[in-house]
């Protein structure tokens, strides 16, 4: 329950601005010309904006994306006015195709940069579409007509659709890995490449311009969404922790009222762990810890400081409310075995792990409180950092409370 909880809070952006754009599409048969000059123009100034937020951050999966919807849009703009029977199915079954299996295709490639070496492949791959597309206009051929509407199945419900089988087939097959991608990491980025994919749909069989504008500018937005909470993750989340960082500490302090606590963690002999294991081990404990920190710290929102030290922020609470929690907290830690073959190591082959496959790993706190002589954030902070030493200095694997 909480999975799907959480897949439907990543979706959420996607839901509001596809259920506009769908409610939007069912009223655009009664916008005025000028309306609907109007939708269209927006939504291309939608994408070509997208489209240039994505560039300047160096996201080369969103903008391969967005350039696969622009290209989308004038291919369907051009396809009205088409009169040639032969060359309108055609191109359609290429744009059944090449809309889904480029949008599959720019969500799997590695993040590597667009104006790159890397990134001329991707521009090549999208040219060669386009003269693709042009051959089929100026040489049109009913075999190619054919094979892009080839029928792997009989059924009369495919006939319902203007998707052709093949652009079905991967659509459907991008749909199910990008739930599973969904279910695995709840990634704004993801949202977005699933919910342009639900697009297409409605992008292929709607046959207002208008509306088709509307569902192309929605998938705009989720991607320049994604391009913006992408950019915030990286700018305030801890990569390795997923923790929010010093960042988004420095943040928090200044939002702090008259009443809070600080705690500094610490993971004790963190160098050994590195030294003697390699720091793939060491990458793991901080993951660990940071884990037990947001398990176990109900009421108190954990950072990652620094190193192998953390933060806890308890706002509206003292220093005699969140001892108890710390001392819970660190006896969690305590108690808790570290799995070394679940980290790439190796057991004694009888498949249960023994005395050398675990690691106990503990760790010291040290806090201190809003009040007289620690009347800022900073000087909260400072303090909690000097009971941490003190803490450690006392043997370590303890709870210390610091004062002005």
């Amino acid at each position: 329950m909480k999975l799907l909880v959480g897949v439907i809070y990543t979706l959420l952006p996607e839901i509001v601005v596809f259920g506009i754009a769908a409610l939007l599409a069912s009223r655009a048969g009664g916008f005025s010309a000028a309306g609907q000059t109007a939708v269209e123009l927006s939504a291309a100034a939608v994408l070509l904006a997208t489209l240039a937020l994505s560039a300047q951050f160096n996201r080369s999966r969103l903008f391969f994306a967005l350039l696969t919807l622009l290209s989308a849009y004038l291919g369907l703009f051009a396809l009205t006015r088409i009169a040639d029977p032969v060359v309108r199915v055609s191109l359609e079954g290429a744009l059944s195709l090449f809309l889904p299996l480029d949008l599959v295709v720019f969500a799997a490639i590695g993040e590597r940069g667009v104006f790159s070496r890397y990134g001329g492949l991707w521009f090549t791959l999208l040219a060669a579409e386009f003269m693709a597309c042009w051959g089929m206009a100026a040489f049109p051929s009913p075999k190619l007509v054919q094979a892009l509407h080839v029928q792997f199945v009989h059924l009369q419900l495919l006939g319902l659709t203007r998707l052709t089988q093949p652009g079905l087939l991967v659509l459907a097959l991008g749909l199910v890995w990008m739930e599973d991608r969904l279910l695995r990491r709840h990634s704004a980025e993801v949202a977005a490449f699933f919910g342009a994919l639900v697009a297409v749909v409605p992008v292929l069989h709607l046959k207002s311009p208008a509306s088709v504008a509307l569902f192309l500018a929605a998938a705009g937005l989720a991607f320049g969404y994604a391009v913006i909470q992408e950019s915030w993750s990286m700018a305030y989340l801890d990569e390795l922790t997923s923790l929010p960082g010093r960042r988004a500490l420095e943040e928090q302090l200044r939002q702090l009222g008259k009443r809070y606590a600080i705690a500094m963690v610490d993971v004790d002999h963190f160098k050994h762990f590195n030294d003697r294991y390699g720091h793939d081990v060491g990458d793991q404990v901080l993951r660990f810890v940071a884990s037990r920190l947001q398990q176990t710290a109900l009421t108190g929102k954990a950072f990652r400081y620094g190193g192998e030290e953390f933060c806890l922020l308890y706002g509206g609470r003292g220093l005699t409310e969140v001892r108890d929690e710390l001392e819970r907290l660190r006896t969690d830690i305590e108690s808790c075995r570290f799995d070394l073959r679940q980290h790439d190591r190796r057991g004694d082959g009888t498949g249960s792990p023994t005395d050398k496959d675990m690691l106990s790993i503990t760790v010291s706190i040290g806090a201190a409180e809003y009040g007289e002589g620690l009347d800022e954030p900073w000087t909260v902070l400072k303090a909690a950092d000097q009971a941490l030493y003190a803490a450690k200095h006392a043997g370590r694997n303890r709870v210390t409370l610091g004062s002005a």
